[in-house]
This record gives structure tokens, sequence and C-alpha cells, in this order.
């Protein structure tokens, strides 16, 4: 992508989220911008006609109501399924923000959706996130002969926020054997709490920005991101076994925050015997294919083609 393309792609996603000069801690500015962006964004991306939803809600252990949507292809026989986690930086976003995001995963593989909306931070610390997420697998579980599917074939997709949800979660469900997973697809996730600067480069075209970051984590965290006392499962770049977690793949641009911490999880997983297939996109930054749709058809190809690959049923 040529350096107008990538500055013109930068201008427009400031211009519909204006977080770029927001403070530290101002979560609610940036959950208003980060909505209406949304909402503009999905009438600009209308569901494809072979594409239905219903809408459910899970009732987790504590009583929480979790919000979800389940996606089907018509014609399609997958007994597969997908769980979806949004992005937000952990203190935006819903399962309407990414409606058509899951849509084209659904419609490219004929694989089923389960969009999930999380409790969101600073009302609902860690781990709310990830106990929703949980529940959501579970009731998938539960539910399979209803849902026609295969509790050998789901699946976990998850972009920024929601990326590190998935990993989180992943690394939970192993640890207490339960629900296995088969396979991660984490865009540009976010892993690491620790992350407070960016390069130089990739400083100017950020769209998620440092102050943005810092202001996720400590509302996720109840302020004590970059600290000692932080959980693997809440950091995941944190986490020192990555054994036996299902085959991962993982994306990200070089003009993105995350590069460093998830080209490193990527090759911590790789270290630790785990199948990874890691795409690093230049001149890309977050949310790259939705800013420049010219980018969407390959990368959307490449996603689907590695679901397929461990959804098969």
């Amino acid at each position: 992508m040529k350096l107008k393309k990538i500055t013109e792609s930068i201008k427009f996603a400031w211009g519909m989220r204006g977080t770029s000069s927001l403070p530290v801690g101002d979560y609610l500015t940036r959950r208003a911008n980060g909505d209406e962006m949304m909402a503009k964004l999905a009438l600009r991306s209308p569901l494809p006609d072979a594409i239905s939803t219903t809408d459910i809600t899970v009732t987790g252990r504590h009583g929480q109501r979790i919000p979800a949507r389940v996606y089907r292809k018509a014609g399609s026989d997958s007994r597969a399924l997908m769980i979806f986690v949004h992005g937000g930086g952990m203190i935006m976003g819903s399962i309407d923000s990414n409606n058509s995001t899951v849509s084209r995963y659904v419609d490219i593989t004929g694989i089923p959706a389960l969009s999930v909306g999380y409790r969101l931070a600073p009302e609902h610390p860690y781990p709310a996130q990830q106990d929703d997420v949980i529940e959501a697998i579970a009731w998938a579980y539960s539910h399979a002969g209803e849902l026609n599917i295969d509790r050998a074939n789901i699946g976990l997709v998850g972009e920024s926020s929601g990326g590190g949800i998935c990993a989180g979660v992943a690394l939970k469900l192993r640890d207490a054997g339960d629900h296995p997973i088969a396979c991660l697809l984490l865009v540009y996730p976010m892993l690491d709490d620790r992350t407070n600067s960016a390069k130089a480069i990739a400083s100017k075209f950020l769209t998620w920005t440092v102050a943005d970051n810092i202001t996720g984590w400590n509302c996720l965290l109840e302020g004590k991101a970059g600290t000692s006392d932080v959980s693997p499962y809440a950091a995941p770049a944190r986490a020192t076994d990555l054994k036996n977690l299902p085959p991962t793949y993982i994306e990200v641009g070089d003009l993105d925050l995350f590069k460093d911490e998830d080209e490193k999880f990527a090759k911590d997983l790789k270290a630790a015997g785990v199948a990874v297939e890691f795409h690093l996109r230049h001149g890309a930054q977050h949310g790259f294919e939705v800013i420049t749709p010219e980018l969407r058809e390959g990368v959307f190809k490449q996603r689907a083609a590695f679901l397929s690959t461990h959804l098969s049923a």
C-alpha cells in the first residue's frame, strides 16, 4: 500500500473515532466514538443474502445475561462452529459492531458462528469478559444437538481485544481440561498489558494509540496494568507455558501497536510445539481490513482457509 493511501486510511479512521487526542482514562468518549464509527461502517456493509441470524441470551453461572447471535449460511451442511469474540479494547464493542465481519466469515466458509456480547470494562473488570466467553462455549457444547454441531470442531475467532480474550480462554480451558477448542484465529490480538510505547514510524499511523491501550488495560485490570499483579490468563503474553494449545493463526500489521507482542507470541507458541500460521501485513495498521477494503478479500480468504482446514466437520 502506498504512503498516500495509508495516510488517507488513518485520517478516515481518526475522523470517525476521534480518539487520537483523548487523554488516558477517558473510556466513555472512546466508547461513544467507537460505537459511532462501527454504526457508520455497518451501514456500508450489509449482510449477504445467504446469511441468517438468530439472537439468543446465554445465562451464565453467576446469573449474567450474555447477548449472543447465531449465524448460518443457507445451504451449508457444516457441523463445525466458530465462536466469535469482538474487539474494542476491552471497553467498547458489541455483537452488532462486528455483524458484517462475522457474516463474511460464515459466507466464505459455510461454518456457522456464535458471536458473544461479553461484558465490558471498567464496569465489569477481568475476568468477566473471559467468563462470558467460557459460558458461551459451554452453552454451545450443551446445545450441540439443537445446533447440529460436532463438539470436536469448535474454534475461537477473535479480533483485537477479542483475540486476547480468546487466547486467555484457550489457556484456561487447557488448564481446566474443559471444552477443548479445535483452533484459534487471532487477528491483531491485544495480548500484553505492558505495551506502552510504539516505534517511531508506526506511531505516526496508529489507529489504536498508546493512550488508548493504557486506558483499555487499566480499565480491565482496575489500574494494575504493567504491574507484577497481572494474571497470564488476563494478558496471555505473560504466559510461560503455551504447550498443548490448539493450532493458531495470528495476523498483525507492521503499523500496529501490537506488532511486536503478536510476533513474539507467535514465536513463543512455535517454540512450545504449537502449530502456528503467522502473517505480518506490511503497510497495515490496526483494523486495516475495515479501513482499507482493497485488502479485505485476500486476508479473509487466508483466514477462511485456516478455519476450513481445522473446522472440517
